[in-house]
C-alpha cells in the first residue's frame, strides 16, 4: 500500500506539472485508491462515497507538496479506517488523525520518525569550544553567531540568500573544528548533482582564501575535499533504499548539506536516520526558496520550531547584490511581506525593474548593458520584457530567437574548442554564462518547446544537417541518479566529439571531470538549454532569461520567482505578461504539514 502511493507520488516532476496536466489520469488513481480502502461491505451508498471523497481529496493534497490536511474535527465517516493519535499507543491502519491534520499513514509516519530523530540531536551535547582566539575571523555578527553554533552544536542551521556568505562561514567552521580535532572526518552533499558541484567549486575557492592561510587554520584536507550528491552519500541504489540509516550511521564526525531547501520529507527522513551521535548535523540554505518537489517543506518548518531558535542564522547581508543593486533590490521586493493583496500595481514592481521591448534592436540592447556590467558602470541589469496572455504564433517566434541570441558567446566557444584554443573545462565554463529558465514542460513558453527552439538555432548557426537527437554542442541533464554509469539527478553535460573516435560523440560532465559516451545514456536524458526553475536550484549564471507563462497560473509563487532571479549574477532578462508576474509576486507557497506540531509534542516529553 505505502509503496504504491510513494511510487505514484515520486513519477511527478516540477512539482505536480506533470499532474496538472494530467488530471485525468490522476483522478482515476484517486479513485482507485478510495475505492481499494472502502471495500468493506460496511461503507457503502452515500457514507462510501464520502469516505471516497475525502480520501480522494488527500491525495490530490500529496500532489501539492502537502503531507496531510487540516480539519476542525475528525471526519467522523471515517471509522475503522483511521487510527487516532493519543499517546505512545500506534494501531497500521490506512489513515492517521493528529489533531487537526489527517494524513496517509506513510507520511504521517515519515514525520513522526523525522520529529524523533531531530529531538534526538536537540538532546545531543558536544564538548563546548572555547572561539576566543578565532573572533577576528569575522566582523559580520550574524557570521560570528554562526561560527558559534556551528563549532559548538550537534545540529545546526545557517541560512541566507545568494551571496550572504553561507559557504565562506561554513569553511571557517570546518577550519575551527579541523584545528581543534586534526582527524576530523567531513562529508559534503548537496540534493543534486549540480548543485554538488557548484558546492565543490565554491568550497574549493573558499578554503584557499589567503586569509584562512594567514590564520594558520589551512589543512592538507581542503584540497582533497569532495562535495557528493545526498543520495551518493546515503548509498542510496536504483531501489532507494538507504545503506546508511538507524542501524549503519553514516561514518562522518561532520555531515553538511547545502540546498537544504530542496529536502523532501522522505529524503530528509533518511538523512536525519543516518546522522547519529556523536556526528554533527549542518543545514546550509535559503528559507525563501521553492520548496522540494516532492511533499514535504522540511527547512522552511525546522525554522518555525521554537527549540531549534537557538541552532539557525540567518545572514542577511548579501556580497553577491549590493544594497542599491537591481536584482538584490528586486528579491528583497519579492520577499517582502506587503507585497500581497489586491493593491499591488504594476507601477510597485516596475521601479526595480527597466521595461523593454522585443525588438530586432534587442540583443543590442543587451550587449550594451553587458559592456556597462563588465567596465562597472553598473552593477548589473533586470529587464522586463512584456508579453501577452496569449502570445501569438509571431510573438512566440520574435522570443524563440531573442531567447536564442543569448545563446551566441556558446556557438562561438564550441567552434573554438573544435579549433582547439579552448579546453573542455572553458567550453562549459562559457555554457554556463547563460541559461533560460521556464515555468513548466508543456505549451509554447515551456521546456520542451523552448529546448527545440534553441536546439534549431544552434544546428544552424553550427551547420549541423544530419538527423538524430545527438548532436556537437547539444547541453544534456540527468533527471534521475544512474549509479551504474556514476551519474546523478541535475548533472550536466556537453555533447562533443570523442577524442579516440572522431566519427562518435560522448558527453563531457563538468561536475565529475568525466566523459560518458553518449549511447550509454539514457534516453530519458534532456536537452539543457532550458530548464525548469525547479531544476535550475543549486545552479548560477551569469546572465538567466526567465520566461513565465499565464497557463502555469497554480504554480506562479513568491517562491518561484524568487528562486529563478536569484540564479542570475549579474544580468536578468523577464519575459512575461504583466498577470503572470503579478500572480508571481503576490502568491505565497502555503504547504500543510504537521511537522511542527510532532517535534514540539515529543520536545516537551519528559
Amino acid at each position: 500500500m505505502d509503496n504504491s502511493v510513494n511510487n505514484h507520488v515520486n513519477k511527478f516532476e516540477d512539482n505536480t506539472v506533470e499532474n496538472l496536466l494530467k488530471t485525468s489520469e490522476t483522478q482515476t488513481w484517486f479513485e482507485k485508491w478510495a475505492e481499494f480502502l472502502t471495500q468493506s461491505p460496511f461503507y457503502h451508498g452515500e457514507k462510501k462515497q464520502e469516505i471516497q471523497n475525502i480520501i480522494s481529496e488527500l491525495c490530490q493534497s500529496l500532489e501539492q507538496g502537502d503531507s496531510c490536511l487540516e480539519f476542525a474535527t475528525l471526519p467522523s465517516q471515517l471509522g475503522e479506517l483511521c487510527h487516532v493519535v493519543q499517546g505512545e499507543e500506534f494501531a497500521y491502519k490506512p489513515l492517521i488523525w493528529d489533531a487537526p491534520y489527517l494524513y496517509l499513514q506513510r507520511y504521517w509516519a515519515l514525520e513522526h520518525h523525522l520529529a524523533q530523530r531531530v529531538v534526538a540531536m536537540l538532546n545531543q551535547q558536544v564538548e563546548p569550544v572555547d572561539l576566543s582566539a578565532f573572533r577576528t575571523l569575522f566582523e559580520d555578527p550574524y557570521q560570528q553567531q554562526a561560527l558559534a553554533v556551528g563549532v559548538n552544536s550537534a545540529f545546526a542551521m545557517i541560512t541566507g540568500g545568494p551571496g550572504t556568505g553561507k559557504t565562506y562561514i561554513l569553511t571557517r567552521i570546518v577550519a575551527v573544528l579541523k584545528k581543534i580535532y586534526p582527524e576530523m572526518r567531513i562529508a559534503m552533499a548537496a540534493p543534486t548533482g549540480k548543485a554538488a558541484q557548484r558546492m565543490q567549486e565554491a568550497l574549493q575557492s573558499a578554503f584557499s582564501d589567503p586569509k584562512l592561510i594567514d590564520a594558520g587554520l589551512y589543512h592538507a584536507d581542503f584540497a582533497r575535499q569532495q562535495t557528493q550528491t545526498l543520495h551518493r552519500l546515503l548509498g542510496m541504489g536504483n531501489r532507494q533504499v538507504p545503506r546508511f540509516n538507524r542501524n549503519n550511521p553514516l561514518p562522518y564526525d561532520v555531515v553538511v548539506v547545502d540546498e537544504a531547501s530542496m529536502l523532501d520529507l522522505s529524503l530528509a527522513k533518511a538523512l536525519f536516520d543516518a546522522v547519529h551521535a556523536p556526528t554533527r548535523l549542518i543545514l546550509l540554505g535559503d528559507a525563501n526558496q521553492l520548496s522540494s518537489v516532492d511533499v514535504g517543506y522540511v527547512l522552511a518548518d525546522l525554522h518555525r520550531v521554537n527549540a531549534l531558535q537557538p541552532y539557525q542564522v540567518r545572514l542577511v547581508h548579501s556580497r553577491r547584490f549590493s544594497d542599491d543593486a537591481n536584482i538584490g533590490r528586486f528579491a528583497r521586493f519579492i520577499n517582502a511581506e506587503q507585497v500581497t493583496g489586491e493593491k499591488l500595481t504594476d507601477q510597485d514592481w516596475l521601479q526595480y525593474i527597466q521595461p523593454q521591448q522585443i525588438t530586432a534592436d534587442q540583443d543590442f540592447n543587451i550587449v550594451l548593458a553587458e559592456d556597462e556590467v563588465e567596465q562597472g558602470l553598473a552593477k548589473d541589469w533586470v529587464g522586463y520584457y512584456p508579453l501577452s496572455s496569449e502570445p501569438t504564433k509571431n510573438e512566440i517566434k520574435a522570443l524563440y530567437a531573442v531567447l536564442a541570441r543569448g545563446y551566441d558567446d556558446y556557438i562561438a566557444a564550441l567552434k573554438h574548442y573544435q579549433q582547439g584554443y579552448i579546453n573542455k573545462q572553458q567550453l562549459s565554463e562559457a555554457f554556463d554564462r547563460y541559461r533560460i529558465l521556464v515555468v513548466m514542460r508543456y505549451f509554447d513558453l515551456g521546456l520542451d518547446a523552448v529546448n527545440q527552439a534553441m536546439t534549431l538555432y544552434v544546428r544552424e548557426k553550427l551547420n549541423i544537417v544530419h538527423e538524430g537527437e545527438w548532436f556537437y554542442g547539444r547541453p544534456v541533464m540527468m533527471v534521475y541518479n544512474d549509479y551504474q554509469l556514476g551519474l546523478s539527478n541535475g548533472d550536466v553535460g556537453i555533447c562533443i566529439f570523442d577524442d579516440n573516435q572522431p566519427e562518435q560523440y560522448t558527453v563531457y560532465f563538468p561536475s565529475l571531470q568525466k566523459e560518458v559516451a553518449a549511447a550509454r545514456l539514457p534516453q530519458s536524458i534532456q536537452t539543457a538549454f532550458a530548464l525548469t526553475i525547479h531544476k535550475s536550484q543549486g545552479s548560477e549564471f551569469r546572465h538567466t532569461a526567465v520566461v513565465l507563462d499565464d497557463r502555469a497560473q497554480e504554480l506562479l509563487s513568491k517562491e518561484l520567482l524568487y528562486t529563478a532571479i536569484t540564479r542570475a549574477k549579474k544580468m536578468l532578462s523577464i519575459y512575461s505578461s504583466p498577470l503572470a508576474l503579478k500572480q508571481s509576486l503576490q502568491h505565497k507557497t502555503q504547504r500543510k504539514s504537521g511537522l511542527v506540531q510532532q517535534i514540539q509534542r515529543l520536545e516537551q516529553l519528559p
